[in-house]
This record gives structure tokens, C-alpha cells and sequence, in this order.
């Protein structure tokens, strides 16, 4: 069809589909959390990009669309046994660097000898525990969205990950950038008015799941399903 967005056609492509659109709402957790502005038009997907500060993984930058915009800082711990093994801020009001950053917005701990990922996102625990036995997919209740989400493998070799609902409705979708040097990835976001705690949730699962699964790798672990 002319005028359509590959893109978009890709991230809507079956079995998933697109939420249905929402009415504004003035909810915190639908307002972006930056200086307080409204969030983007509803229905109007938004991607975020990842990037590396420096040679290592340890620090990473989440970016609005503009590429410039900085919305979240990571940092990793050195060790399995520094915890927590993620955290993640908001940008400090008087610097957009990574070495000071601001507000701590979610943490992540993996265990040894569990499968299930701690989250505390805005200091509320949340467990993220595989969604069946057999299977690499993760699955956590959203205080944000109310109802059970699930992040599960995606892509022609499993390496990027799509979170969707019960209806398989896909809300996001991380996209790897396998042979980039600087740039991790991109979170592309199905409805560009989710802002506030409900897209903090989304970063924060989403990054402990890219991280699970990196870990998973380098641990020589078994495809699995998806």
C-alpha cells in the first residue's frame, strides 16, 4: 500500500497485532516523564534507541527519537555478586551524562540458582518469572497495565524480543543492532502516548530480559522455546 511504513508493517505483522486505539487519559502513567509534557499522539509508535558509552556494555544511554534526547541511563555491575546487577535513572536535571545521573528509577537482580529476575521499579517489587518450564519467555502483572505481560523471543534467530498482552497485542519490541559498534539496539513502542511509570516498566523489564538472555548465551544454555 503506498505510503506505508515497512517498519511498522514488520512490528504488526502477524501473530501480533496493534492495541486498540485508547482515549487520552490523565493518568501519570500515560504522561511523559520529561518536564511534564504531554506524551506523543496516541496510536503513533515511538522508538527509543540504546546506545554504549564508551568501549564497554557496563553504561548504556536510552535516547528519545531525536537520537540526542536522553531518557534513561543503565549501569551494570562489575560482578554476579555486586548487587544489584542493574540500575537504571532517569537523566540528572543538570547533566545528560552517565556518569551523573539522576533519580533511580528500577533495579534488576538475577539469581544463581533461580530463574526468577527480581524488578523493583519505583522501589515496588515485582517478580519476573519464566512463563512455563519449557520455555525462554518471561512473564511479570503490570501494576502500569493492569493484567499479565509477557516478554518472549521474536526475530528469525530469536534475538529480539517482543513484549505483548494476553490478546497478542504487542505494546513493545526490542530490536538487537547486532553489528553496530556504539548503538545497542532500539525499543520501538506501539502507542506513542504510553509515557510516565508504564514506560519506565516497559525499559526496565525489557532490559533485564535482554540481559537474561545475553546471559543465557554466554552460559552456553539451550535454545529453548520461545
Amino acid at each position: 500500500m503506498a505510503g506505508q511504513n515497512p517498519a511498522s508493517e514488520k512490528l504488526q505483522a502477524p501473530p501480533y497485532s496493534t492495541p486498540p486505539k485508547r482515549s487520552p487519559s490523565p493518568s501519570s502513567n500515560l504522561i511523559s516523564h520529561a518536564s511534564g509534557a504531554p506524551a506523543p499522539a496516541y496510536n503513533t509508535p515511538r522508538i527509543l534507541h540504546i546506545y554504549r558509552d564508551g568501549l564497554t556494555s557496563r553504561h548504556m544511554t536510552i535516547t528519545d527519537m531525536d537520537k540526542s534526547h536522553p531518557l534513561y541511563h543503565i549501569t551494570q555491575s562489575r560482578s554476579s555478586f555486586s548487587k544489584p546487577h542493574i540500575t537504571i535513572h532517569h537523566p540528572s536535571s543538570s547533566s545528560s551524562s552517565s556518569s551523573n545521573p539522576g533519580p533511580t528509577i528500577g533495579t534488576v537482580e538475577f539469581h544463581s540458582f533461580s530463574r526468577t529476575i527480581d524488578l523493583h521499579i519505583h522501589n515496588l517489587p515485582i517478580a519476573f518469572q519464566p512463563d512455563g518450564i519449557f520455555t525462554r519467555a518471561y512473564a511479570y502483572h503490570s501494576p502500569s497495565f493492569g493484567e499479565k505481560l509477557r516478554w518472549e523471543c521474536d526475530g528469525i534467530w530469536g534475538s529480539d524480543l517482543v513484549l505483548v498482552n494476553g490478546r497478542k497485542e504487542w505494546i513493545a519490541r526490542f530490536e538487537a543492532s547486532v553489528f553496530a559498534v556504539s548503538k545497542a539496539g532500539k525499543i520501538h513502542i506501539a502507542d506513542g502516548g504510553i509515557g510516565g511509570k508504564a514506560l519506565d516498566e516497559i525499559v526496565v523489564s525489557g532490559y533485564a530480559m535482554v540481559q537474561h538472555e545475553r546471559r543465557r548465551r554466554n552460559n552456553g544454555a539451550a535454545a529453548g522455546a520461545c
